[in-house]
């Protein structure tokens, strides 16, 4: 008896390692023997690159769809034959291969740029005045001395502050302690057994 025992344990065992092996075997060939995608090379188009954008001191604002930039002269670059911009529609600059610079009034635009292979459409872009306009006015504002009321003064946002970090401590330290708790209470009940005394 002990020795059919052994010798079915053993014929298990062999029998584990073969379907570990035939199953190893067969996820390293299906990979195999998969068959691979077939596609076209790409088409390559003619080296052709435009972009705009627009400066303001050290900031370079680049024009895309739904955004905003600050400076009024829009600066597009670019190495295509001829280029054409369009701004809400109307025809602007037509230009060779060169960068070039046009004037655009503060504001929402669609501008259309448009190469010999492609049209670059961008919507809504907001157009602000130049920065160090608007620093200008800031620097005259400083000058004069404005006065300003604060929304929330300053040491009530502290005292905010103070309480939420205090009543958050307090959370954690109960949540902690509960599960902690619990934790040990579980522990006690399996592995202790009370005696009861009559």
């Amino acid at each position: 008896m002990v020795k059919k025992q052994k010798k079915g344990k053993k014929l298990m065992v062999q029998h584990r390692i073969k379907a570990t092996f035939i199953f190893g075997v067969l996820i390293l060939l299906i990979p195999i023997t998969i068959p691979t995608a077939y596609a076209e090379p790409p088409v390559e188009s003619p080296d052709c690159l435009a972009y705009a954008y627009t400066v303001s001191e050290d900031h370079y604002f680049l024009l895309k769809s739904n955004a905003s930039g600050f400076g009024t002269n829009i600066t597009v670059q670019h190495n295509c034959e001829s280029i054409n911009v369009f701004i809400d529609g109307n025809f602007s600059v037509s230009a060779g291969n060169n960068s070039f610079i046009f004037y655009l009034e503060p504001g929402i635009h669609n501008l259309t740029i448009q190469t010999p292979y492609e049209n670059i459409s961008i919507y809504n872009f907001q157009v602000y005045p130049n920065r160090l306009e608007w620093a200008f006015d800031f620097e005259q504002w400083q000058l004069r001395n404005y006065d300003f009321n604060e929304y929330v003064e300053l040491s009530a946002a502290l005292a905010k502050a103070n309480w939420a970090s205090i009543l958050s401590i307090v959370i954690v330290f109960i949540l902690v302690t509960y599960v902690h708790w619990n934790l040990i209470n579980s522990y006690v009940d399996r592995n202790f057994c009370e005696e009861v005394i009559k």
